[in-house]
């Protein structure tokens, strides 16, 4: 089996509440975070994660 950093060098996570949505960029060789945006669950917020 493969491991991730292998195969991609960035990977995007997301984290959902109720109220609003995390997505982080992460770096898949240092596990480091490169950015990070957190918004609410409104459309301007939907917006701006997209």
């Amino acid at each position: 089996m493969s491991m991730l950093a292998d195969l991609v060098e960035v990977v995007i996570g997301v984290d959902t509440h109720k109220d609003t949505h995390t997505a982080a960029l992460l770096d898949t060789r240092t596990g480091g975070v490169l950015a990070r945006v957190t918004v609410n669950t409104d459309p301007d917020g939907y917006a701006e994660l997209v």
